[in-house]
């Protein structure tokens, strides 16, 4: 089972392909591009620095790094860019700026829970000061975001998923011991967290996978070990299953209910490669490794980790995508993939 490169893309970021209706949000910098029902449409985030124009210095100073989402309806584009959340209009084809970040650029991949009753997404930086980290929420499909809850004791937010099963909210957390937990919201008013785990690196994740019984994630640590962790809804039980031999970031569930997941090239004792790898698996027990891309030579702390993104949207293993940074061959670049079995 392997990856198959079906077209080499020049964005820096896919964030968003639907393989059902070819619908997609791209970017380069502050560069967006989006199709929705055939229409292309391009817009600019204002920025003035002289480093946008060159990749090496875009990826040095971060200027690559952005979210953007179709809110529920597909009414407008939201934008998360160097600190400022934006919402462009598509009928209107006009770009607003809705609020400023408290502590991030922007946040995680993938991590933003988008539903209809509500957007959630939580802060994402390197908080030095401690303070509370801001969970932000748009009640009216993002035309406004306002900050509902302040989480306390953690470095950051890694991520918000909705649980289709029981219709919550979950949000991850990291990175140190004491500060790794998986935040139930139950409803929508985002009041009265119920907290799971004892903080540890077990509990350190980005990406949640959920199954009616059970939920899953990997660890992203990388000072110990990455394990696959199940939690047993009914029991709340932790179990453990594969080892993997560097952190993950990442996940993407697929049309059928399969998954991938990659690894991240960091510092760190528990990274044992230095390759970037995906795998694929089709019941979160059994991981087939599907591709690798080796680290390139740029200084990580300078020029960031080896990492490997995916887009939201309706995708199967016939038609996904991926993005890069960090990596020989898919750094500031993205591929359009398909899976062939052996």
């Amino acid at each position: 089972m392997q990856i198959i490169k079906r077209n080499l893309m020049r964005y820096e970021i896919i964030h968003f392909y639907d393989s059902l209706t070819g619908d997609y949000i791209v970017s380069n910098g502050n560069a967006f591009e989006f199709s929705l029902n055939k229409e292309v449409i391009y817009f600019k985030i204002k920025n003035n620095n002289p480093f946008l124009k060159l990749r090496i210095f875009r990826r040095l100073f971060r200027l690559d790094k952005s979210n953007a989402f179709f809110n529920y309806k597909k009414t407008v584009v939201i934008v998360i860019y160097q600190g400022m959340i934006y919402s462009f209009h598509i009928k209107k084809k006009s770009l607003k700026t809705l609020s400023k970040l408290r502590q991030s650029r922007c946040v995680l991949h993938n991590s933003i829970a988008i539903s209809k009753g509500c957007i959630v997404f939580g802060e994402y930086g390197r908080n030095t000061t401690g303070n509370d980290v801001p969970l932000w929420v748009s009640r009216d499909d993002g035309e406004s975001f306002k900050v509902v809850n302040e989480i306390k004791n953690i470095k950051h937010i890694h991520g918000a998923y909705k649980d289709h099963y029981k219709n919550s909210i979950w949000i991850t957390t990291g990175d140190n011991d004491g500060e790794c937990f998986l935040i139930e919201f139950s409803d929508e008013d985002f009041s009265n967290p119920k907290f799971h785990g004892d903080g540890s690196q077990k509990w350190r994740t980005v990406s949640l996978m959920f199954r009616e019984d059970k939920i899953y994630w990997i660890m992203d640590s990388p000072n110990e070990s990455p394990k696959l962790q199940i939690l047993d809804r009914n029991t709340m039980e932790l179990s453990q299953g594969k080892s993997f031999d560097a952190p993950v970031w990442y996940t993407k569930r697929l049309g059928d209910g399969s998954y991938l997941v990659q690894t991240s090239i960091e510092p760190g004792s528990a990274v044992k490669s230095k390759h970037s790898k995906i795998f694929y698996s089709n019941d979160l027990s059994n991981w087939y490794q599907i591709a690798s891309f080796k680290k390139d030579f740029l200084p990580m702390v300078l020029f960031k980790f080896g990492v490997i993104s995916f887009s939201e949207g309706h995708q199967t293993k016939d038609d996904f995508t991926i993005s890069g940074e960090a990596l020989l061959g898919l750094d500031g670049r993205s591929w359009h993939c398909s899976i062939k079995e052996n």
